[in-house]
């Protein structure tokens, strides 16, 4: 089961939501899961935090067409969310570790997992 939209998960949301580094950012949850193509790549990469990706294994991963993940991810880039560099045809993504932000997503994904799974 997949943690999009699940309505148990709303305190986890909050918690993270009223984070003083969210708020020290200027960064709503509303820019980072703007869409829920946005949100599904950014599952996959907080899934693998550690793991370099192509685009199109981003597209295919998260189910979702090539042109929208790339519109997802220059969204996500220009948040610093991401890094994207191009290596011949395909471009290379993963999770850009110098924004604190980051460190907070991989955990919040970790909280949303085991909550989930307690719910269960």
């Amino acid at each position: 089961m997949t943690w999009l939209g699940d309505p148990r998960l709303i305190s986890i949301v909050n918690r993270y939501i009223s984070s003083k580094l969210f708020l020290s950012f200027r960064l709503r949850l509303s820019d980072i899961f703007a869409s829920r193509v946005q949100a599904r790549v950014l599952e996959e990469l907080l899934n693998a935090p550690n793991t370099i990706f192509t685009q199109i294994e981003l597209a295919r991963r998260a189910g979702c067409s090539s042109s929208s993940v790339d519109r997802s991810l220059n969204r996500l880039e220009k948040l610093g969310i991401v890094r994207m560099e191009k290596l011949s045809v395909n471009k290379i993504v993963a999770l850009n570790f110098n924004n604190k932000v980051v460190s907070l997503l991989i955990q919040f994904n970790r909280d949303v997992k085991k909550a989930d799974r307690d719910n269960s």
